[in-house]
C-alpha cells in the first residue's frame, strides 16, 4: 500500500515541479519583454549584434565541425532575413511586412531542415573503425540542443519578444520631433 502512495505522491510532484518550471519559464520571458521595452535601442543593438555573431558562429560550425553546407546556408539566410526586420521602425515590426512573413517561414525551414540532419546522424549504424583511423564524432543531447537553441531558436524568439513592445514603446526623441509648447502669456 505504501508503495501505490508514494507512486501516487510521485505523480503529484511531478506535476507540481513541472507546473513551476512552466510559471518560472513565463515570468523570465515576461521580465526579457519588459526589458526590451524599456530599453529598445540597447536591444536593437544586442539583438543586431547576435545575428551578426551566430552568422560567424555558423561559418566556423561549417568550417570545424562539419555542419553540412546545406544546414549552413539555410542558417545563414535565415538570419539575414532576421536582420532586415531591425529597421528604424524597431521595436515596431509589421506582421504583414514581407521581412517579418519571411522570418516566420524561415523558423520553420530552419528548424525542420536541422532537426532532418540531426535525426538522419542519430540513426546511421555506427561502424567499426579500425584502429589508428579517426572516428565519426557524434553530437550529443547537448550539442544538438545547443545548437538549437543558439543558431534556430534565439533570433526568432527575440524577434517574438519585441512584438509585445510594438504597441507600448515610448516615442524616443530621435524618432519623433517634440512639438513646441505654446507660449503662455504670463
Amino acid at each position: 500500500m505504501t508503495l501505490t502512495l508514494l507512486h501516487a505522491l510521485s505523480y503529484v510532484a511531478t506535476g507540481g515541479a513541472f507546473l513551476f518550471v512552466l510559471l518560472s519559464l513565463a515570468s523570465g520571458l515576461l521580465y526579457i519583454a519588459e526589458v526590451i521595452e524599456e530599453h529598445s535601442g540597447t536591444a536593437k543593438a544586442f539583438g543586431q549584434r547576435a545575428i551578426y555573431a551566430i552568422l560567424v558562429l555558423l561559418i566556423l560550425l561549417y568550417a570545424l565541425d562539419g555542419i553540412p553546407l546545406h544546414l549552413t546556408l539555410i542558417g545563414l539566410v535565415s538570419h539575414a532575413v532576421y536582420l532586415q526586420n531591425f529597421s528604424r521602425a524597431w521595436p515596431s515590426i509589421s506582421l504583414v511586412s514581407p521581412a517579418f512573413i519571411a522570418s516566420c517561414l524561415l523558423v520553420v525551414i530552419d528548424h525542420f531542415v536541422a532537426f532532418n540532419h540531426f535525426s538522419h546522424r542519430a540513426r546511421e549504424p555506427r561502424r567499426y573503425t579500425p584502429p589508428g583511423q579517426p572516428r565519426r564524432r557524434e553530437e550529443t543531447f547537448t550539442d544538438v540542443a545547443t545548437y538549437f537553441g543558439v543558431c534556430v531558436w534565439l533570433v526568432p524568439m527575440f524577434l517574438f519578444l519585441s512584438l509585445s513592445a510594438n504597441d507600448n514603446v515610448l516615442p524616443s526623441a530621435g524618432t519623433h520631433p517634440l512639438l513646441p509648447l505654446p507660449h503662455s502669456p504670463s
